[in-house]
């Protein structure tokens, strides 16, 4: 008798190897739909986002949104730098403006939207203002042409709205900067050349290597030509050039230099989500950007130098935080992986009564500190745990020491319960380090763009994003907390499951054997809506996976 026959409930997923973590996108495995945010806006967008924004563009007009607070600090250190405070209030204005409504604003999950590039201006400007007269190299020392060039580049070295990835392509930047007339007008206003300005630009391409390179180096050279900058004159040329590089470190450093450590850990989560990295290696990863900079070193060092001391704290401070909370992972999953700490999956019964006050605060703890894409917002996310309609898995740790008493399983690493609200070792003692939630589609507001033919039919549950607390992942915890929601799901009656996860998660679920379909793509943030069949998958998987596993079929 086949296993889905015999055990209905039964779901059984390829288990996740340490390879797929890193395993980048390959678009050749991916389903070619058409993409509604990477296509001409409709004439409504722009008025959509503005309405969408309207609130929060109510706080930056009166001052009290983060936004507003940069918009300030530039213009205050601006003008101290000679600029005309109405220009330079006009033309922020603008690209808070432009970014916002084109889908780039505050509520964009990628790393460069609006926040980034105030940020990188911002920076920018301080590093220029304490290296004015500062250097012994005649052809870095800078004038005033010199500063409203580089702000100029820093305000608007990501514009792309219309990007196929969250990085900008810096011949797409060029592209939008000629075809914005108040841009061009902004420009023509304090007599600087566009060309030169673009030119800085196609310095920040990073990494600033190999074929990257050469595309930059050779589309500058043919911009200092067409700004009237001739060949022989590698005087400003290379001025100009290490103004471009200037602000390329700049843009690099600007956040986690300007923010304190749980800022710097949202830049991070959002720079790894646009990378595609697995949650695990965010740490991971960030000290190996921050030791990037140090093939730079003459650059970083010489901005460093002269950054007020706050800042210049912070970017040490946030940089030793990502090394130790690098060192305190390793240790979590070696402890794990020795079974001095077990980690277990707990279906919670939700409802008024049910839900411990302890177990939602813990929950709405996680959900604080991990701001995740797409995420409901707390009115929502309350009531929720308060709806009977709502699968809720937790994970928990446990002291190993009394693990042997279990029947566990510990193929992905460490030791796994498949448990209830009722089983002993859901006890409320038990630390919880992740959740993942879901429930009916119908209970969802799903993406613009994204059109489920299952809506209205109660057939399809929504599954949220998987919260795991950092140095917990990594150890297949996300891999049961999934595997436990598809479960819960197939035992609640629903036939599919649906939600938002990143392009190279759902690649690599192919690429293992998962029936898994992407309903719509979505760049650049590569969140796309998928499908999973419960019927389908339990042909394809659990038949596939005893095959070649049987010891796995006690899942």
């Amino acid at each position: 008798m086949p296993v889905r026959d015999h055990y209905p409930w039964l779901i059984i997923l390829p288990p996740v190897h340490e390879d797929d973590q890193k395993n980048y996108l390959d678009e050749k495995y991916s389903v070619k739909v058409d993409n509604p945010l990477a296509v001409s806006f409709p004439w409504w967008f722009e008025f959509y986002n503005r309405v969408k924004l309207f609130t929060w563009w109510l706080k930056y007009i009166v001052g009290v949104a983060h936004q507003a607070a940069l918009k300030d600090k530039i213009i205050e250190l601006a003008t101290s730098m000679g600029l005309q405070d109405r220009w330079t209030d006009r033309i922020v204005r603008h690209a808070v403006s432009e970014f916002s409504k084109k889908g780039l604003g505050p509520d964009y999950y990628g790393y460069h939207n609006i926040d980034h590039e105030l940020e990188a201006t911002y920076f920018a400007l301080l590093a220029l203002d304490g290296q004015l007269g500062a250097s012994g190299m005649e052809y870095r020392k800078f004038n005033d042409h010199d500063i409203k060039y580089l702000f100029i580049a820093a305000l608007f070295h990501d514009y792309d709205p219309l990007k196929l990835s969250d990085k900008p392509h810096e011949d797409s930047v060029e592209y939008f900067l000629r075809h914005d007339k108040k841009i061009k007008k902004f420009i023509d206003d304090i007599d600087i050349n566009l060309d030169m300005v673009i030119a800085i630009i196609y310095r920040t391409t990073y990494p600033f290597k190999g074929e990257n390179a050469e595309h930059a180096r050779m589309r500058m050279q043919e911009l200092f030509l067409d700004a009237g900058i001739p060949e022989n004159d590698t005087k400003t040329r290379e001025h100009y050039e290490y103004l471009g590089w200037l602000l390329s470190v700049c843009e690099r450093m600007a956040g986690y230099a300007l923010g304190d450590y749980e800022h710097a850990k949202t830049l991070a989560r959002r720079n790894a989500h646009a990378l595609g990295w697995h949650p695990s290696f965010i740490n991971e990863e960030s000290v190996k950007y921050f030791s990037t900079l140090k093939e730079e070193k003459e650059m970083t060092q010489g901005i460093l130098r002269y950054l007020p001391d706050q800042y210049r704290k912070n970017f040490y401070d946030n940089v030793e935080a990502f090394r130790e909370a690098w060192e305190d992972e390793n240790k979590t999953r070696s402890s794990i992986r020795r079974k001095e700490l077990a980690l277990f999956c707990n279906v919670e019964e939700v409802s008024d009564k049910d839900l411990s006050s302890q177990t939602r605060d813990a929950i709405l703890n996680i959900y604080q500190e991990l701001r995740v894409p797409l995420q409901l917002d707390k009115a929502q996310f309350l009531r929720s745990l308060h709806n009977r309609s709502t699968i809720l898995i937790t994970l928990k740790i446990k002291d190993g020491s009394d693990n042997s008493s279990r029947n566990s399983n510990s193929g992905g690493g460490g030791s796994y319960t498949n448990t209830s609200s009722s089983n002993e070792y859901g006890a409320l003692g038990d630390k919880i380090v992740g959740y993942v939630k879901g429930g009916p589609l119908e209970n969802y507001t799903l993406r613009r763009g994204t059109h489920d033919e299952n809506w209205g039919n109660h057939n399809t549950a929504y599954m949220e994003w998987i919260c795991i607390k950092p140095g917990y992942w990594g150890e297949a915890g996300g891999h049961e907390l999934r595997t436990h929601f598809l479960r819960e799901a197939k035992i609640n009656g629903f036939v599919f499951v649906t939600g938002y996860v990143h392009r190279s998660v759902i690649v690599n679920r192919i690429n293992r054997g998962e029936s898994v379909q992407i309903v719509q793509k979505y760049d650049p943030d590569k969140l796309d809506y998928y499908r999973i069949n419960l019927n389908k998958l339990l042909i394809d998987i659990i038949e596939r996976s005893q095959a070649q596993s049987p010891s796995r079929s006690s899942l």
